[in-house]
């Protein structure tokens, strides 16, 4: 058994060399939601594996091979067929061409396995592992397509991209870290990226929208019920001029014109109850907003008048226990039936902006994605720029971004460490001479995809 000695001490007088991250790349923070303990990483080419930010790789992971990451203490652990070595966090870059194959693991649950582009760092977290994707903006506008639209209609799917990347940019600038869940945008690496995703994307490249030259908050949904929404009737905030609420001719083909969905009604009023910490012992309908949808919910209390809330945040939290499919709109009408609470609506989505079943039905109908966008985003403008120029624009000024390296270059030095898979190799061998073990390594589950609607 080799000694265990920190990863530190594998690289004395290596130069660190950190350099800047390339003007069209952005961070995004992987399985935010899901708190992983274990990651396995597999290159679709081979991908060199940092230390931190030294300049020397650690060791060369051939395509298809698999390394296995999890926490000890502060630092990480990383067990490939070879052994084990320790960090205190790492860098992966696959080589010209690769992807990294990510599969999260806690205990009992496992997300994955996805695709991402780019390069990813690793860190330790105190609840287990944070996993950031620095990917090229285009490469994130695809991916995220790939997951929010799913029509095979190139007009529509260009007026998302648009979107898309519109919104990212935004949220840019009140963040330099985008999540990868509803709270951003779905975003799930490059599998179900399709050739007429990458059309659309590569057809709008650099376009995002603006109004009176700030860049908007370009929301979309999947169907308005007939009418969209104004943004202050659904969250709190300023009205936005060009996120007013109109009746929306485009819908009438959306399978979601009706719909109904039933809650036990104890266990409504049981997570209630928890939520907002009194005794909820009903709820009525409070206020509806101009275009018909329910604005407020009435939650009775045990003691003390009822306790107002947005519908959309009840919506929101009755999907979290239900699932995303139970209440999909403010679009509803309730009635208590014994022990179960019975709703029927209309639309999927929190009605604000753009409707995806409203884009694709002006697809069919001729309109460019010009027009769509326009037809949503009223009085707004289309622009071009260049990626770079699009990511200084949308970045805090103020936010420093310490851990951004470029990617080394693709030449392995003659020297580099290489982990071979099990059928390539004879015998099992030591990687490096320090710090190592040849501890056997356990492969994590792969199920398969799970598709999420709106």
């Amino acid at each position: 058994m080799l000694r265990r000695l920190p990863i530190l001490l594998l690289l004395i007088g290596v130069v660190r060399t950190p350099a800047a991250q390339p003007a069209d790349t952005l961070r995004v923070q992987l399985f935010t939601g899901f708190q992983p303990d274990v990651m396995a990483v597999e290159p679709t080419a081979a991908a060199r594996i940092y230390a931190e930010d030294f300049a020397r790789p650690l060791l060369r992971l051939p395509a298809g091979a698999m390394l296995l990451v999890d926490r000890r203490g502060d630092e990480l652990r990383l067990r490939t067929s070879e052994g084990t070595i320790f960090a205190r966090w790492i860098r992966i870059y696959p080589e010209e061409g690769g992807h990294l194959r990510l599969t999260a693991r806690r205990p009992g649950q496992t997300s994955g396995p996805f695709t991402y582009p780019g390069w990813i760092q690793i860190a330790p977290d105190p609840s287990g592992l944070q996993v950031l994707n620095h990917v090229a903006l285009e490469d994130y506008v695809a991916a995220v397509l790939a997951r929010e639209h799913h029509f095979d209609d190139l007009e529509s799917t260009k007026a998302l991209a648009v979107a898309i990347r519109t919104y990212t940019l935004r949220r840019l600038q009140t963040s330099d870290t985008l999540l990868d869940h509803a709270a951003h945008q779905m975003y799930e690496g490059i599998d179900r990226v399709t050739p007429l995703i990458r059309e659309a994307v590569e057809q709008t490249r650099g376009e995002v929208l603006t109004y009176q030259g700030e860049l908007i908050e370009a929301v979309y949904f999947a169907a308005s019920g007939g009418h969209t929404a104004n943004n202050e009737d659904v969250w709190d905030g300023v009205p936005q001029p060009y996120l007013r609420g109109r009746p929306d001719p485009y819908d009438r083909n959306a399978p979601f014109q009706h719909w109904e969905a039933s809650v036990p009604r104890q266990r409504l009023l049981e997570i209630l109850s928890r939520k907002y910490g009194t005794r909820i012992t009903g709820f009525r309908i409070g206020t509806h907003s101009p275009d018909g949808r329910v604005a407020t919910i009435e939650l009775l209390r045990e003691r003390g008048d009822p306790l107002t809330i947005r519908a959309n945040e009840f919506r929101l939290l009755v999907n979290a226990h239900f699932g995303r499919h139970t209440l999909r709109s403010t679009y509803f009408t309730a009635r208590r039936q014994g022990d179960t609470y019975h709703f029927e609506g209309k639309g999927f989505g929190h009605g604000v902006g753009l409707s995806q079943y409203g884009a694709l039905e002006m697809s069919r109908q001729g309109y460019s994605y010009r027009d769509i966008l326009a037809f949503y985003y009223p009085g707004t403008e289309l622009h071009r720029h260049e990626a770079g120029a699009l990511l200084a624009a949308g970045s805090s000024p103020e936010t420093e971004r310490p851990d951004d390296f470029a990617p080394p270059p693709a030449r392995t030095p003659a020297a580099l460490p290489e982990v071979t898979t099990p059928a390539a190799s004879s015998a099992t061998r030591p990687v490096v001479a320090v710090g190592w073990s040849a501890t056997p390594t356990r492969t994590v589950e792969r199920p398969t995809h799970r598709r999420i609607g709106w």
